[in-house]
């Protein structure tokens, strides 16, 4: 430290300490040692000095001991022959003054002399609490206790707008030369207090000692530290509190003493006169005193100098920004002006700069604006990003470049495609016409730099090019960096780092796994270098990459170090004891999975672990297609690979507000509405209140079956016409019937057959060359033993009620093969009547019995009835019904199961007749009034079984209707509430008089709005967001409202949407209506388990979706992983390997395809000779190096070869093999190891020649 800096402060506390001795002495003696003194609204007592020293002052007496020792800390001025370091005795000297100006400060409350004139003086607890948490939280990135007078007026407002920009609260005061900033500011008009984050203390140094002690009450508070800890209190300030101060003016001794006061606190001062600078970090976590005379850079330095990480809590640009808007697209109808792509130039570039060189906030455009485009035309781009941090590396900046993609989607009317030289932007007619330019895409980067990766970026200033000339000159200068960043990770090797880095992201689907990344190596997904690993652990430390210190190498040519071995140990709970990084042979890399639950389907829900176990190995599953969400919309999504792999032992289970259930591992993601956006959260991490995805509009193509297409084989045809026509033609054909049957392999002829059944009759009909599809039109009549049944024309939305009310009053039981008995039973005469009438239609032949049935308890063919009132039980018999009912998943028999899935494809109008068959049969509803203020209507339908009840649930969802299903005594119910209730009287045609009655009067009250709400009337808190971007939204919601909106403190309702939407010009109207148009909810998580898996579930399973990654779960949005982007296996036979990238659906000479490969390789388990890998590894010098490296490729999919190219041609020609390119076969000569072995004989590939692999 300084010689003068430190003279200076050790001659201030002096003064400061003399001062307080004085002002005591004096107060004790007019007052007494038992005067009682305390500043006011505070249970801290003299906050520092509880603090530090422990001590509880609350007489003058008490402050004796605290002067005494701000005593013994004070230092003679060093002699001129002092050589030693200074540091120590000036900071003693620092905390003697923050004593003594604390002993001072409390005197004057005690002598009425504070606060001053226009200040607040002392900051209460209250004050601490409400503002504080927010330096905690980070909502408040930091404080700045500027003290003096700026060079005139103009500069103090300046300053203090400056840090107002940034959320910093200024706490002002002090003077130089007679004259304090609060005087300033007063003179400008500058409203001051709390409110607008510009706080007075007082007009002197001393009074400083307010902010201090502030500072130090947030260590006491929320780092729960006692008094007397004095090291952890100061630790916490440097750490937790991002405060600094500004001196402006001459500094005296006082200021120095009190700045060194500061520093303890490792609070760093910045001065803009020109003073000796301490720089070496020590106390501080940088710089301790530092000069900036260019009033510009007064505050970018403050921040700097302290490490602030300054959020942009509102992009000041004229259109809505919101990750609502990133799927948004502008057509080239809607577009004013375009840039890149195939119409012009353009490029996106991020460079490192020192810190000095870069001016934050900085935004230039260089050339013409939006303004002077041509409506409809094409402009040059180039946008050059300026960065610069203490922790920036140049390895940071593609990725960095990456984001600018969600940067600039994020804003309303803006469309963003590609990255580097590749882009393509367009802004909107609409985005152009609220003021929208071309300036606003450097706000946008500037703010998002901040937002998102403040951890490593400390500065930005971005300038935009839109001459042609510019924008040439400066692309070329990029497209160099692309080059360089390219060959620099090329150049790095495994032998040239010391550190590796772990990838844990698919531990949720895979328990066991770890990829170790490597420079030469990415993660086998594809998608992670070692330098995105690397970046991602400095932005977050304790995220799935992790460093791993490879220690000693104990094989360098098969790639194993102990360090690695002792990290994957752990890390894949110990499973795996041994890494192999350069082998497929020996301890290859593990691979992933996910796990089991129910999913959507092929239009059906399924059970994932029944799918996988029924499609394991073979290729059936690639044509089916499970739901997930795209853009809002649920949609349905290819299946590319499946996994089946053994459970880990602990599990975590979720269970939400509407019945949702779903178990899985800790670290499966699953979708989670958050104040920052959707995101994909750690189900372990998951707690009560969050909101989870979950469709509530089930969107699916519809069909209804032919009902002969429902009937068996051996279900015997009777009508006579048929039949007839038949017979002549097979004796046309054959000269007679005996002749037909002999020929047809049936034996001999019964004259006496009145008919054929219906597997008989498809086989006459394929042997007349007749089309089946056209004759099974003339089957009318059916028969099954002595049960003749005619066909109804189709199946009917009538028929399906009959089935719901059978569903829940009713029974089936099986007699023999096909005779059904089949019951109705209710007490309402009226049911019944419908019922009957409803059957005799349908079934006119088919008769159908009812009788009274008293009060009693018992069962009708195994189903449990507890008849409390006189009954009518309803009875048929008929085979034909009892088919189609079974068909559709309604249970037959006491041991019979439900799969009411079956439904679910089945057109809407027939879905809505079985839903109210069951609830006329069995369900329940009311209306209440709550409290004497409001009417509550409930409603319920209920069934026995579980699975049952969630396929009820899902039918309900194809209306856009939301049911909460719990258990209820020995039967599930799906209850309906508020706007879903609503939903249920409008659609569902009830025929029940008392039921429908009530309906009647909910539709009634919902027209009125005086129906309650429900929890699908909640909308992300993105939607909040957005709406309070909208300059309308101020008009319409209340203050409160849009505060809450706007920060993401609260979730926005639809009806305030409804309202602000409403008040939008006729387009944006629309377009917000598009986006509210979801089909999805939020579902509560009311509770999360940890569950230990005691061999209950045995296995985990994942499905591999082809683009979304993700799909719904028990109805709830779960992530899967990406699966692997390339799989290499083993070609004994060739002495090689081969490889198969994700796209590539045909077979390969292994006899399998990409998807069944995909189910053998992963979960966490080493498969020797199988490994999943990204495809820049195949051009990595470390390829499979210990088993031949690239030589030992002798087969790879034609896209896969194309897609590498010259960076495939020059790894080859780098191992001196320049023409193994053309040696390496694809799919167009060889898809069978015979074909594979033949060629590569053929082109005398160098593998045939190698050591054996086995």
């Amino acid at each position: 430290m300084s010689k003068i800096v430190m003279a200076a402060a050790i001659r201030g506390a002096r003064k400061i300490v003399g001062e307080a001795e004085e002002f005591l002495n004096r107060a004790i003696k007019e007052k007494g040692k038992d005067q009682k003194v305390g500043f006011p609204e505070t249970g801290f007592f003299l906050p520092i000095v509880y603090a530090l020293l422990g001590i509880e002052v609350r007489t003058l007496g008490d402050m004796i001991p605290v002067l005494k020792e701000a005593k013994s800390l004070l230092r003679e001025e060093p002699s001129e022959s002092l050589w030693l370091p200074y540091l120590g005795d000036a900071l003693d000297s620092g905390i003697a003054t923050l004593f003594g100006e604390e002993i001072i400060v409390v005197l004057r409350y005690l002598y009425g002399k504070e606060p001053q004139p226009d200040c607040v003086g002392f900051y209460t607890d209250t004050w601490m609490r409400s503002y504080g948490i927010q330096l905690v939280d980070g909502r408040m990135p930091g404080f700045a206790v500027i003290l003096g007078a700026a060079k005139d007026n103009k500069a103090a407002v300046e300053i203090v707008r400056e840090f107002q920009k940034r959320s910093i609260i200024c706490f002002v005061g002090s003077s130089s030369n007679g004259r304090s900033i609060i005087d300033q500011l007063k003179e400008e008009n500058v409203q001051m207090g709390w409110e607008t984050y510009i706080v007075p203390y007082g007009r002197d140094t001393i009074t400083a000692i307010y902010a201090a002690n502030w500072a130090i009450r947030a260590a006491l508070t929320f780092g729960g530290l006692k008094k007397g800890e004095a090291l952890k209190c100061l630790k916490y300030c440097q750490n937790r509190t991002f405060a600094f101060g500004l001196t402006l003016g001459e500094l005296d001794d006082v200021k120095y003493a009190t700045g060194a006061g500061a520093i303890n606190m490792g609070f760093p001062i910045i001065a803009d006169t020109d003073i000796p600078e301490v720089k070496p970090s020590g106390i501080c976590t940088y710089e301790h005193l530092v000069k900036e005379l260019d009033y510009k850079k007064l505050v970018p330095t403050c921040i700097q100098v302290r490490g602030v990480k300054v959020k942009v809590a509102e992009i000041p640009i004229p259109v809505a920004y919101s990750a609502a808007f990133e799927g948004e697209s502008v057509r080239k109808e809607q577009m004013y002006v375009q840039f890149g792509g195939k119409y012009s130039t353009a490029f996106e570039y991020v460079t490192t700069r020192d810190l000095d060189e870069v001016e934050d906030e900085k935004i230039e455009v260089i050339g013409p604006e939006v303004d002077e485009a041509e409506e409809g035309g094409a402009m040059p781009l180039g946008i050059y990003i300026e960065v610069a941090g203490r922790k920036m590396q140049k390895d940071f900046e593609p990725i960095l470049e990456r984001q600018i993609h969600t940067f600039l989607n994020e804003a309303m009317g803006i469309f963003h495609m590609g990255q580097r030289d590749m882009c393509w932007l367009r802004i909107s007619k609409d985005a152009k016409k609220k003021g929208f330019k071309i300036r606003h895409f450097g706000v946008i980067i500037h703010a998002r730099l901040h937002d998102t990766f403040g951890a490593i970026v400390d500065k930005a200033q971005v300038t935009i090019y839109t001459r042609q000339e510019d924008v040439e000159k400066y692309h070329s200068e990029a497209k160099k960096a692309y080059e360089e960043r390219d060959e620099r990770m090329a150049g790095m090797t495994d032998e040239s780092v010391d550190t590796l880095y772990s990838c844990t992201l698919c531990q949720s689907f895979a328990p066991d796994h770890v990829c170790i990344v490597k420079p030469e190596r990415l993660g086998l997904c594809g998608a992670y270098s070692y330098i995105d690993a690397k970046a991602s652990y400095e932005l977050n430390p304790t995220g799935p990459n992790q460093p791993v210190k490879k220690g000693e190498c104990l094989d360098p040519v098969r790639g194993e170090w102990k360090g690695v071995n002792e990290f994957i140990y752990q890390k894949s709970n110990k499973t795996l004891e041994r890494f192999h990084g350069y082998s497929i042979i020996t301890f290859p890399e593990t691979s992933c999975c996910v796990g089991d639950t129910e999913v959507i389907i092929d239009r059906q829900a399924a059970k994932v672990g029944e799918f996988i176990n029924k499609h394991q190995g073979r290729e059936e599953y690639t044509k089916s297609s499970v739901l997930t969400l795209r853009n809002g919309k649920t949609v349905p999504e290819k299946i590319v690979a499946i996994q089946k792999f053994p459970a880990p032992k602990n599990l975590i289970k979720l269970t939400t507000k509407s019945g949702a259930e779903i178990i899985l591992t800790g670290e499966h993601k699953i979708a989670i509405d958050r104040p920052e956006g959707l995101s994909w959260v750690m189900s372990e991490k998951v707690v009560p209140g969050d909101r989870t995805i979950s469709f509530k509009k089930l969107e699916l193509p519809s069909q209804t079956p032919e009902i002969i297409n429902l009937i068996p084989d051996d279900f015997w045809v009777r009508d006579e016409a048929l039949i007839t026509s038949i017979k002549h033609k097979l004796k046309a054909k054959y000269g007679s019937l005996s002749s037909a049957w002999k020929k047809l392999n049936w034996g001999r002829y019964n004259p006496r057959l009145k008919g054929f059944t219906l597997k008989s009759l498809k086989l006459i009909v394929e042997d007349l060359g007749e089309d089946w599809e056209e004759v099974k039109k003339s089957v009318r009549k059916i028969a099954r033993a002595a049960s003749v049944v005619n066909l109804p024309e189709a199946l009917s939305p009538e028929l399906f009620y009959l089935a719901g009310l059978i569903t829940s009053d009713g029974s089936i039981s099986r007699w023999g093969k096909y005779e059904y008995w089949i019951d109705f039973i209710n007490t309402n005469e009226e049911l019944i009547s419908v019922y009957t009438n409803i059957y005799r239609q349908i079934f006119p032949e088919k008769s159908i019995s009812v009788r009274l049935k008293g009060k009693s308890k018992g069962e009708i063919r195994g189903r449990k009835i507890n008849s409390t009132k006189t009954c009518f039980l309803c009875h048929t018999n008929n085979p034909l019904l009892g088919v189609i009912l079974n068909y559709f998943g309604i249970k037959v028999g006491a041991k019979g199961k439900w799969n009411l899935s079956r439904l679910l494809s089945l057109p809407q109008n027939f879905i809505v007749s079985y839903l109210a068959g069951i609830f006329d049969g069995d369900g329940s509803v009311r209306l209440r009034k709550y409290r004497n203020k409001w009417d509550v209507g409930e409603a319920y339908l209920c069934i026995e079984e579980k699975r049952a009840a969630f396929h009820l649930q899902l039918l309900l969802k194809r209306l856009g209707i939301i049911g909460n299903l719990r258990k209820a005594g020995s039967v599930y119910k799906i209850e309906l509430h508020g706007t879903n209730l609503v939903k249920f009287a409008k659609q569902i045609p009830v025929k029940h008089p008392r039921k429908r009655e009530i309906l009647e009067d909910i539709r009634f009250l919902s027209s009125e709005n005086k129906i309650n709400k429900s929890q699908e009337q909640v909308l992300p808190f993105s939607f909040g967001k957005a709406i309070a971007e909208l300059p309308e939204s101020r008009k319409i919601l209340s203050p409160t409202t849009h505060f809450y909106y706007k920060t993401a403190r609260s979730r926005p309702v639809m009806a305030n949407v409804a309202k602000v939407i409403d008040a939008l010009p006729q387009e944006k109207r629309d377009m917000f209506k598009t986006l509210m148009e979801t089909d999805y909810f939020l579902d509560i998580v009311t509770k999360v388990e940890k569950i230990q898996n005691k061999n209950q579930h045995k296995y985990v399973y994942n499905l591999t979706t082809s683009n979304e990654h993700c799909y719904f779960a028990n109805a709830i949005l779960i992530k899967n992983c990406g699966c692997f982007e390339c799989i290499i296996a083993i070609l004994p036979e060739t002495n090689g390997f081969m490889i198969v990238n994700r796209e590539f659906a045909g077979m390969t000479p292994i006899g399998m395809t990409f998807s069944t490969l995909a189910g053998s390789v992963g979960g966490g388990a080493q498969t020797p000779g199988f490994m999943g890998i990204g495809r820049l590894y195949i051009v990595s010098r470390k390829f499979i190096s210990a088993d031949g490296g690239i030589k030992r490729l002798v087969w790879m999919t034609k896209e896969l070869k194309e897609s590498l190219g010259d960076k495939f041609k020059k790894r080859c020609e780098e191992e001196g093999i320049p023409d193994l390119v053309d040696k390496i076969a694809d799919e167009t000569v060889a898809t069978t190891t015979e074909e594979l072995l033949s060629y590569l004989q053929k082109v005398k590939h160098p593998a045939l020649e190698m050591e054996p692999l086995i």
